[in-house]
């Protein structure tokens, strides 16, 4: 097969048609137009040469949607695009190949490519042009592999807790880590199952070290669960919530019970009155609320 010509060339942006949109990641996106805004573009978009018989505009979108979509947002009014000459129905074959194909790495791997860099002599902005991150980024995730935090990392490559609060948890002793945690859950920016996550980190943590398993080793893929693997967990979850409604329903009750015996108690003339003789007038506000009119006064 012989392989089409192709060249790279700067083209307006205005005359590319994407005839194949995709939706996209709103995150992942902003994340490649602040990589284009601080390093420029890495790699050109690709396109085919539409003639003037088959189309309005001279260029049809094969490859770089993201790219083209920042550039736009960028303000751009040209782009460096790869232009093949080929027909439409290569083109989309070329466009589903590549989106198949391209892989993005992971986390962990970049995470590793971090220390690779740093032991080389690279600094932080030079981490950064070539790795397509920030400099801020770079300089967390360093910290934390200088520290041997690899289960903050782990957890932060997973996304159960943002980084910049994995730095601080790592330069905190454990009673001001747990504080940090709280403020971080009373802020919103750990919920539900995160929350859970990183409060067994920090018991591990203080436990048995900051390292514990390797973090870049890599994970061996898991059992497929079988239907009746998922009944059990199903059921499992299902007793669970069960006993959960249950002691909240006992709590509840409790509470509406020990509130009635209060508000019986401060209508009794003689138990206030004892009340005021032992020089017990400081109550909690919930059980105040329960006093007659005038409270415990003299």
């Amino acid at each position: 097969m012989t392989k089409p010509p192709q060249r790279v060339e700067m083209i307006s942006i205005a005359d590319i048609a994407v005839v194949n949109p995709r939706l996209r990641s709103q995150k992942i996106h902003k994340t490649i137009t602040q990589s284009i805004e601080l390093v420029g573009l890495k790699r050109p978009i690709t396109v085919r040469r539409v003639p003037s018989t088959q189309g309005a505009l001279p260029y049809a979108l094969i490859c770089g949607q993201g790219r083209l979509e920042s550039y736009k947002l960028l303000g751009q009014s040209e782009i460096a695009a790869l232009v093949l000459d080929v027909d439409e129905e290569t083109g989309h074959v070329m466009s589903i190949v590549e989106n198949i194909a391209r892989r993005t790495p992971r986390a962990v791997e970049t995470m590793e490519q971090v220390r690779v860099l740093k032991h080389r002599g690279y600094s932080d902005e030079e981490i950064a042009a070539k790795l397509g991150c920030t400099a801020s980024w770079v300089n967390q995730v360093n910290h934390l592999l200088e520290c041997g935090e690899k289960r903050l990392l782990a957890a932060a490559e997973s996304g159960h807790i943002p980084l910049h609060l994995a730095v601080s948890i790592s330069r905190a002793n454990d009673s001001d880590a747990q504080k940090l945690l709280l403020e971080a859950y009373d802020s919103g920016e750990l919920k539900g199952r995160k929350v859970t996550v990183v409060r067994r980190i920090l018991e591990q943590r203080a436990r048995s070290g900051k390292q514990g398993n390797n973090a870049f080793a890599k994970v061996p893929p898991r059992k497929p669960m079988t239907p009746e693997d998922l009944t059990k967990l199903y059921r499992r979850e299902v007793e669970v919530h069960r006993r959960i409604q249950k002691k909240s329903e006992f709590i509840q009750q409790s509470l509406l019970l020990a509130r009635q015996i209060f508000k019986e108690l401060f209508a009794n003339k003689e138990f206030c009155a004892l009340l005021k003789a032992e020089k017990l007038t400081s109550i909690p506000q919930p059980l105040a609320d329960l006093l007659p009119r005038g409270g415990l006064r003299r």
